[in-house]
């Protein structure tokens, strides 16, 4: 599936969870949407840049389920969840943020500093049973502000099953956040129609867009109820205004964008976005679970510690071996870009992967399982 559109520093890319593999067009598109306009346009750069983003947020929206107007490009994930912590309203009695141990851990920082306002951290055991929607019953509770769930771990690839998350969240009038880092650009996903509060992500991973460009979606309730304090012109109704002593929440998503936003992470990211929308998420996740089983049923049942079940897992594995710093050598010896955790050959595939990817991997990995 348009391996050609991609740029690999080795024969096997099996990079995705970390870094997407670049687009070749990636160049032409901050070319196109940052330096073109800034080097010819004067004054009216600010509306071709202010375009830029446009653009952004209309090529993201398919890929999540979701309207442009309702995306608010970050600067990162943490940046994003800081954001949304320190804006949602005070609830009598509501003292408790509920989130998993197997969050990446970005996660656990930027809403630990909830405690300086007095909110207690509860952390769900992780594991299999996170794709039980019943083990999340302890974040419905009537002492409970704010549920974080991970569309897809990181470590694990266990895929929670957030759209129940969020309707049960809102059925308990606790505000829910899904983190869709690992998800976004490699799994469906349709904000709109599981209705969570807010959601974060990023362009780094499955999106193939490069670090920078990130992103938060509210949706218009949720919005309306927040008053980020991480504010600037931007974030204001008439940013043009330009009256310093009058300040009025801009409407919906628009509010978190804060001071002057970066625009160059966000025009590169275009090219990842149009090679996504050509083949649409729910035929890249299809091929890229074909790739999976495929690996999974060439391994022994117990060289995986990630997810292997169809429909619980993202496009992820983590592969035992007996040797890790052999089984590296060998893989990098055959060109295969993969990265470790906990010990494991971490592999993650994408719509740039096929058959022979998969069979090079099993070849090289076989002695050292």
């Amino acid at each position: 599936m348009d391996r050609e559109k991609f740029l690999f520093p080795g024969r096997h890319y099996f990079l995705s969870h970390s870094v997407g593999a670049q687009p070749r067009l990636y160049a032409d598109a901050i070319e196109a949407g940052y330096a073109d306009p800034w080097r010819t346009d004067g004054a009216g750069v600010w509306d071709a840049w202010f375009g830029t983003l446009d653009r952004f947020r209309a090529g993201l929206a398919p890929l999540i389920g979701a309207n442009a107007e309702d995306i608010c490009p970050q600067a990162n994930v943490s940046s994003a969840l800081s954001k949304i912590l320190f804006s949602l309203p005070e609830r009598g009695g509501r003292r408790k943020i509920v989130l998993t141990e197997d969050d990446f851990p970005t996660v656990g920082f930027a809403l630990g500093q909830a405690r300086r306002m007095g909110y207690e951290l509860v952390f769900l055991p992780g594991g299999p049973q996170l794709a039980d929607p019943d083990a999340w019953a302890p974040a419905f509770a009537d002492d409970v502000q704010l549920v974080l769930a991970t569309h897809v771990y990181s470590n694990t690839s266990i895929m929670a099953p957030v759209a129940e998350i969020a309707r049960r969240a809102r059925a308990s009038e606790v505000f829910s956040i899904l983190d869709i880092a690992q998800a976004a650009g490699g799994v469906p996903i349709k904000l709109m129609e599981w209705a969570p509060d807010f959601a974060v992500g990023t362009s780094l991973k499955y999106l193939c867009g490069g670090a920078g460009a990130a992103f938060l979606w509210a949706a218009a309730e949720a919005a309306e109820q927040s008053a980020p304090i991480d504010v600037g012109w931007f974030s204001h109704e008439a940013p043009f205004e330009l009256d310093i002593r009058r300040f009025e929440y801009a409407k919906g998503a628009a509010r978190f964008l804060g001071g002057t936003p970066s625009i160059a992470p966000f025009a590169g990211a275009i090219a990842g976005q149009q090679i996504l929308n050509m083949h649409g998420v729910d035929k890249i996740f299809a091929h890229n679970q074909a790739l999976i089983s495929r690996l999974v049923g060439a391994l022994p049942a117990d060289a995986l510690l990630s997810m292997t079940q169809e429909g619980a897992r993202g496009n992820g594995a983590l592969i035992k071996v007996r040797d890790y710093d052999k089984a590296a050598a060998a893989l990098s010896a055959a060109g295969v870009c993969h990265d470790t955790r906990l010990g494991t050959v971490r592999v993650s595939v994408h719509l740039y992967n096929d058959e022979a990817d998969i069979d090079a991997i099993v070849d090289v990995l076989t002695p050292y399982l």
